[in-house]
């Protein structure tokens, strides 16, 4: 018999196996999305904002005690590279010998991550509150960032004009004030235009750039143990060894990107430090009278100086060959 003339056993191959998996998928990220949301809530529901202030108020103080005590550890890289090797070595097997090597320095280590980790839990809950207060949601903020930094990208590669923006975010409505123009209620994302004459202040400038600064320090936090702790490639250099600090340290800042990158890093360090310190001495309650708060002011601006500069200080003396 003709096998032609047989009916086929076989399914035939169609588009419905797809379509039918495509809730299933959805359904599963849902599912994700409703967990780790319970989750966040049984982890912040009734925690008062208060409470959530004076949380990154005290892990932010230990953040920057700690960045006080390595930037002046840092410094001792000018002395030369035995001190330095003995600064780093003395580190290491502090509490010894009745404390094993490196136990004191894990201790730290474990201590400045659960600080960190409550730092940025703490702000995201008290950014999604706020937002939330407002009526906006995650995606209303991102939208008008990925389309400003997709522009941006877009420009510097192609070298072509910035491509317009998403519909809706160039339409203003002129407000009845001296020429400043304002959204329009149509679309409460689109970019607002400062009043004529108005100037942004310094101060305002680094408070609404303090989750910026926030990422560009995370990102370097982490490129920083890659790099000089962990010694893993690309991020170390060629050249790095185990055991020479001062040699890592050198090789690693004789690379003009990660000096460039290391200099933009303590800039954002120096302006997140110095609002946080403020913020945190206001939230709580150091900030009693006036006097008081220009006088934290100028700590806060001291402290953050003086730990961005010392620690510019060390790329630039690596590439100007003062320290090699």
């Amino acid at each position: 018999m003709n096998s032609a003339a047989q009916p086929s056993t076989e399914r035939p191959v169609t588009g419905t196996t797809r379509t039918a998996t495509a809730p299933a998928d959805a359904s599963v990220t849902a599912g994700i999305a409703a967990v780790a949301g319970d989750a966040w809530q049984r982890m912040f529901g009734d925690t008062h904002s208060s409470d959530l202030k004076l949380a990154m108020a005290a892990s932010g103080t230990v953040l920057s005690v700690f960045t006080v005590g390595h930037m002046a550890g840092n410094m001792q890289v000018y002395l030369g590279r035995d001190h330095y090797n003995e600064y780093a070595e003395f580190i290491r097997t502090v509490g010894a010998p009745v404390l094993p090597r490196n136990s004191v320095l894990w201790v730290v280590r474990i201590g400045l991550i659960g600080s960190a980790a409550t730092h940025v839990l703490a702000g995201t809950e008290l950014t999604l509150r706020a937002m939330s207060a407002e009526g906006r949601t995650v995606a209303d903020a991102l939208r008008p960032i990925t389309w400003r930094v997709g522009a941006a990208a877009q420009k510097i590669r192609n070298g072509f004009p910035t491509a317009p923006a998403p519909s809706g975010t160039q339409r203003y409505r002129k407000a009845a004030f001296n020429g400043a123009f304002l959204a329009s209620r149509s679309d409460r994302h689109a970019p607002r235009q400062r009043p004529r004459g108005r100037r942004r202040s310094v101060p305002r400038i680094i408070a609404r750039s303090m989750r910026s600064t926030g990422a560009v320090l995370g990102l370097f936090t982490v490129y920083h143990v890659l790099d000089l702790t962990a010694g893993a490639r690309p991020a170390a250099s060629v050249s790095h060894t185990h055991g020479d600090a001062y040699g890592n340290l050198v090789a690693s800042l004789s690379r003009p990107s990660v000096a460039v990158f290391y200099t933009a890093s303590m800039a954002a360090l120096a302006g997140h430090m110095i609002h946080g310190l403020r913020t945190a001495a206001m939230d709580t309650g150091v900030t009693g009278t006036a006097r008081r708060v220009r006088q934290v002011d100028t700590i806060a601006k001291a402290v953050g100086g003086v730990v961005a500069l010392g620690n510019v200080s060390i790329p630039v003396a690596v590439l100007t060959k003062v320290v090699r």
